[in-house]
């Protein structure tokens, strides 16, 4: 970020880049409108009814990989508004018609936009931050998801009692976001801040090199490996949620509002772990991917073999802590090792593994067991078996760097 601007501006920015990620995550927060969308629109199945969120999730995995496209053409911060701009617009359409197939083409454009705007909410903070900073607010910025997307949901909520309808003009709050980004972020391009990530970039590729650590820009390989890591992290984390409120009904542990209880706390711990991300990252590095992904399947294996409910409790806290440390590392590595150019189009591709792995989760999870204790079991194993992977493959690529780097200094 240039010193040239004001704390107060800089301020500004990080809100506006924070606040983006809300909108990321926004999709669901009036799912508490569609009993009353059943009664109004009583001619319709349930199932076309629940479409207001399942459209949207499939028109922002669709837009995710149009948007790096797009930001060719007009730019990041253009991008950025366009989606924010079609979002706004899109998103407030129900509170005023009782047109459903209206309602439904509105949800579409809605998650075109989220999906435009959703890559740049990442790539951004790597425009503009480096290093430590920007580890910080990578962790920071799933944090503020978890708690913009409650705050939503929880006003959503107090607007049903007016009606449904009321409901939708939640999304208002995207107005100021959208302000921001106008009047307050700076273009990456004319300002120079790509420039400056450029030579950031060089660099820490340049010290990471000296260290005997040298990584490949814009590596291919390595963008495919971190998506397949956030899609498996993705599809052990979505079984668990699924199949916990089964679990403890069929295991007499509690009723499926407890086990809702243990889910919304593992949201809050979520939150935590977004917060401090920063100062786990500091102290262990690229090791905190495979810490996080194996503990994270300990903590998930010892959940599916306890029947106390305050020991699953306490154990799904540190799940919640300690795997909302593996997603903020993931993107912060592929801005690390991301040209500016080619940012917005990794980004977007670990977007869609992200999108894909809570997709096929409920398919894959017929695979791992019949009883919901099997299945959460064996999910646990996917992050354990994949954090084992990703230790032994950092160890071993780290070993032989090092011998070729004093090779080279012989």
């Amino acid at each position: 970020m240039s010193k040239n601007i004001s704390k107060f501006h800089y301020a500004l920015i990080v809100l506006a880049l924070l606040s983006l990620n809300i909108v990321e995550q926004a999709a669901s927060v009036i799912n508490a409108t569609i009993p009353g969308m059943k009664g109004t629109f009583s001619n319709q199945s349930l199932v076309n009814i629940e479409l207001i969120t399942t459209i949207v999730s499939m028109f922002v995995t669709i837009f995710v990989l149009i948007s790096g496209f797009v930001v060719k053409q007009i730019g990041q911060k253009n991008t950025a508004i366009l989606g924010l701009a079609i979002a706004s617009i899109s998103s407030i359409i129900p509170a005023f018609l009782n047109d459903f197939n209206i309602i439904i083409i509105s949800r579409a454009i809605l998650g075109a936009g989220i999906g435009l705007a959703n890559p740049l909410a990442i790539s951004l903070i790597g425009v503009f931050f480096y290093g430590d900073q920007r580890a910080k607010l990578m962790g920071w910025r799933s944090a503020i998801a978890g708690l913009g997307t409650a705050l939503m949901t929880f006003i959503a909520g107090q607007l049903l009692v007016f009606s449904w309808h009321a409901s939708y003009l939640v999304y208002l709050l995207f107005i100021p976001t959208l302000l921001l980004f106008i009047f307050f972020v700076p273009d990456p391009v004319k300002s120079g801040a790509i420039k400056r990530q450029e030579q950031e970039q060089k660099k820490e590729l340049q010290k990471a090199a000296n260290e005997g650590n040298e990584v490949q820009q814009d590596s291919i390989a390595l963008i495919a490996e971190l998506t397949l890591l956030i899609f498996l992290g993705l599809v052990s984390a979505m079984i668990f949620f699924v199949k916990l409120p089964t679990f403890f009904v069929e295991n007499n542990i509690g009723s499926p509002t407890q086990a809702s209880n243990v889910l919304s706390l593992i949201n809050i711990s979520n939150v935590i772990g977004g917060f401090i991300f920063g100062i786990c990252y500091k102290k262990l590095k690229k090791f905190i991917l495979p810490f996080a992904l194996g503990i994270g399947g300990i903590a998930t294996c010892l959940i599916s073999i306890s029947r106390n409910m305050w020991v699953i409790t306490i154990i799904s806290i540190l799940y919640g802590i300690v795997c909302s440390l593996s997603i903020p590392y993931i993107f912060n590595r592929i801005s690390e090792v991301s040209s500016a150019k080619k940012a917005p189009f990794f980004t977007s591709i670990a977007l869609v593994g992200s999108n894909l792995g809570s997709f096929l989760s409920p398919i894959i999870a017929n695979y791992l067991g019949t009883q919901s204790s099997t299945v959460i079991f064996n999910a646990g194993l996917i992050n354990i078996v994949t954090g084992v992977v990703t230790l032994i493959v950092i160890i071993a690529t780290k070993e032989r760097r090092h011998h070729v780097h004093q090779k080279l200094v012989k």
